[in-house]
């Protein structure tokens, strides 16, 4: 079995590569980028010239395209551009024209067996309490590109499998990825971090209030995801796979989500504080101040948000998920061991 991975020398690309490269017999890495030097002691990996932002991925011979192309078992798509400083414009082209060309790419891959889209919870609408697993919400808002172009390259994927494929469709849904639960690893600063920064900043003054007014939704829930965790139940999806041509979609967020009240309290524990974090409604102000201390609007739907997420299909098929709860790996957002 031979395996195809866009988005490979992303954080959790590397990661996928490390779980994979086991399962397959040879894991086609395909990039714009010539090097795999931190990959250099798995021996079946091998690089693959190509972009996807242009129509014709592959820049190949059509003889040496074909032939590649047949050898291909499963196509697992984790390429995006994440990235909540980047203009709309740029996300675009490389979550949604990326996302056709890679269509276009599989549906000429005559033994292809499965294609693994991996999307993001950020599709949800933050004003609903369900994300279903089994359908795109209807959303006509969006308060940042990369969620829009996300959403918008879903419903390509989704509008793919409306023709019958010779080959299954399965959607991923990974919540905000956090650092390895084993090595603390993180790349950047995303998602809860903003927060953990903004204390590490702030906190000497936080200790001279006894209460602050802040505008959230207290039992908003932080849907999060250790690196580690997510790439292994990736690996056991497409591993564990029955090649059923009905699409299914998963959500990898893990089990037993801090509210934000909760979170806050940890934070107010990680920094020795006893500040109060008095719950008001969102404001100008308030969104302002967030800004100041260095969380970009972005983050802010997340703290009102309402969303619960559907998990029949991914307890179904991977029950292991239960496994990963906040209270095992929450010392990995606050840099302990």
């Amino acid at each position: 079995m031979n395996i195809l991975i866009t988005g490979g020398t992303g954080f959790l690309g590397g990661y996928l590569i490390k779980e994979l490269a086991d399962q397959f017999d040879n894991v086609y890495i395909l990039s714009r980028q010539g090097s795999l030097e931190k990959f250099s002691k798995i021996k079946n990996l091998k690089y693959i010239k190509g972009d996807i932002t242009n129509l014709d991925v592959l820049g190949m011979d059509e003889n040496d395209k074909n032939a590649f192309l047949d050898s291909i078992d499963v196509f697992l798509h984790a390429a995006a551009l994440y990235d909540l400083s980047a203009t709309y414009s740029a996300c675009f082209i490389q979550n949604v024209v990326g996302t056709q060309n890679v269509l276009h790419l599989i549906n000429r891959m005559k033994n292809l067996k499965s294609f693994y889209y991996i999307s993001t919870i950020a599709v949800g609408d933050q004003d609903s309490f369900f994300l279903d697993e089994n359908s795109l919400p209807k959303r006509h808002k969006f308060l940042d590109a990369y969620s829009e172009t996300k959403y918008l390259a879903e419903q390509l994927v989704r509008e793919n499998t409306e023709t019958p494929r010779h080959y299954q469709t399965r959607i991923i849904r990974p919540g905000i990825i956090i650092g390895d639960s084993v090595t603390l690893e993180m790349p950047k600063i995303d998602g809860p971090y903003y927060f953990i920064e903004a204390f590490k900043k702030y906190g000497h003054l936080l200790k001279l209030i006894p209460f602050i007014p802040l505008s959230y939704n207290p039992r908003a829930k932080l849907p999060i995801i250790p690196v580690d965790h997510c790439a292994r139940f990736i690996r056991l999806l497409i591993t564990r796979d029955e090649r059923k041509t009905e699409l299914k979609t998963y959500h990898l967020v893990s089990s037993e989500l801090p509210t934000l009240t909760e979170f806050l309290a940890d934070l107010n524990d990680m920094f020795k504080l006893k500040t109060y974090y008095m719950a008001v409604p969102e404001n100008k102000l308030h969104n302002t101040l967030l800004k100041l201390t260095g969380i970009p609007e972005e983050v802010l739907p997340f703290m009102f948000s309402k969303l619960s997420y559907d998990k029949t299909s991914t307890l179904e098929d991977l029950p292991e998920i239960s496994e990963s709860t906040y209270s095992a790996f929450k010392n990995i957002l606050f840099g302990k061991s």
